[in-house]
């Protein structure tokens, strides 16, 4: 795949061999995924020993609340300091306006949209383990079920880190950008 630009050809051809229709999809159940190893959120630590059956929800609840680390916007501004980068160049690469990256940065608790998320892992250059980390931290993930999706995780997986051409792909296959000030 190329460095800057995939062609259509290019995101037709990953889709095709990555594509899981819903009733296809590996998709694990909420317990299974608290239970089992941490592959789904990856620098979590285990829930050694829960019982998941004997287990009341709000047990269950209070044990998570106690395991979550950084929230989105914590990690987010811990990845721009760890990458040596400037806030105002992560914001702009991930076409994010200053005012939406203010109030990201101000409130620990900000939940942002699955593409804003998408647009600073992007503008980050994370790895797609690094991305599925980012963005399970504002609740969401990467689905094999979702085109959308798809067309993002090929973007991460060959390393073309341009969210203004991502958005322009997006457009072409008739999705939403991942954010709406694209300069297209």
């Amino acid at each position: 795949m190329a460095a800057n630009v995939l062609s259509k050809k290019e995101i037709d051809e990953y889709i095709r061999l990555h594509y899981k229709p819903n009733d296809e999809a590996d998709d694990k159940g909420f317990f299974e995924i608290l239970k089992g190893p941490r592959k789904y959120l990856p620098g979590r630590r285990e829930f050694a020993g829960t019982n998941v059956t004997g287990d009341t929800l709000q047990y269950m609840l209070d044990k998570i609340r106690n395991k979550v680390e950084l929230s989105f916007s914590e990690k987010l501004i811990e990845l721009i300091k760890e990458k040596g980068k400037k806030p105002a160049d992560i914001y702009k690469k991930a076409e994010i306006d200053k005012a939406l990256f203010s109030k990201i940065k101000s409130d620990k608790n900000y939940h942002p949209t699955k593409g804003t998320a998408l647009a600073f892992a992007i503008a980050l250059h994370l790895s797609l383990e690094e991305t599925q980390d980012l963005i399970g931290r504002a609740g969401y993930a990467l689905s094999s079920s979702i085109k959308r999706d798809l067309i993002v995780r090929c973007y991460i997986e060959s390393k073309t880190y341009n969210v203004n051409d991502l958005n322009g792909k997006l457009i072409d296959y008739g999705f939403d950008p991942l954010t709406n000030k694209c300069g297209l």
